[in-house]
């Protein structure tokens, strides 16, 4: 026997065939039609798309997609574009590399006050976030906190994890939007930042198993999760023909998608 999942109200169940797994998505008012893989992780796959498809905020990646271009008609190459959403990213980017280069980190002290001038360069984080991070980076544990986040974007990410939250719980400050923004601008290619809300509606919207695998506790697959709906998010763009520069464009499109309304 395999056990059940739940995904939100809906749930998985798994038993192997001769074909190798079959299975079922059901609730209370509707049930998949039984599907089969040859792995379970496949299965998995077919039955979270089949949860995702009949979430009642579905649209799916035309829907998103249609969404962005209505919003921005010349993509992320225009000029619209890059002054609404890209410039002061990139600013802030470019801003870590020069005061905090990612190679200088960890033989490094004295950081918190160059790490809180990138903060302070987007609106990413709320006002509330801002006051907390400006406690933390002027605080003893400032460099712990910055180092932690090098390891993970280097890609100890268990560890870096776990550095990140110790140093920031007693500021009140170990929250997703945190932990991610300086892995997201130091590596735009390999990491994302995570807005809880937004990026759980867009996957609402699309059909992503993120909206039921996110938690706000900082849980490595979370951020796993998050990577792969990214990863779509990406492939989905290209084969419409919209050309992401990073992951700075794709965050643009999950806020957008998610904005929906």
């Amino acid at each position: 026997m395999i056990p059940d999942e739940k995904m939100g109200e809906f749930t998985l169940r798994f038993r192997e065939s001769l074909e190798g797994f079959s299975g079922l998505a059901f609730n209370a008012n509707r049930r998949s039609e039984v599907m089969h893989a040859s792995s379970l992780e496949k299965l998995r796959a077919k039955l979270s798309n089949f949860v995702g498809r009949v979430h009642p905020n579905y649209f799916g990646w035309d829907g998103a997609y249609q969404r962005f271009v209505g919003v921005f008609p010349g993509g992320f190459h225009s000029d619209d574009y890059k002054s609404a959403e890209r410039n002061y990213k990139e600013d802030a980017r470019k801003l870590l590399e020069e005061r905090l280069p990612l190679s200088s980190v960890q033989s490094n002290s004295g950081m918190g006050e160059a790490a809180l001038a990138v903060f302070r360069k987007t609106n990413l984080l709320s006002p509330f976030e801002q006051t907390r991070i400006q406690a933390l980076l002027r605080s003893r544990r400032a460099d712990d906190f910055v180092r932690a986040a090098a390891t993970f974007t280097l890609g100890d990410r268990a560890n870096g994890l776990r550095s990140m939250e110790h140093a920031a719980l007693e500021y009140d400050v170990a929250k997703w939007t945190a932990i991610s923004y300086l892995p997201y601008l130091w590596a735009p290619t390999v990491h994302m930042f995570l807005k809880p809300e937004v990026t759980r509606d867009c996957a609402e919207r699309v059909g992503h198993e993120f909206q039921y695998k996110y938690e706000p506790a900082l849980n490595p697959s979370v951020y796993e999760s998050l990577i792969d709906l990214t990863h779509t998010a990406k492939a989905e763009l290209e084969a419409r023909g919209a050309l992401p520069s990073d992951n700075i464009d794709i965050q643009s499109f999950i806020w957008i998608a998610g904005k929906y309304e």
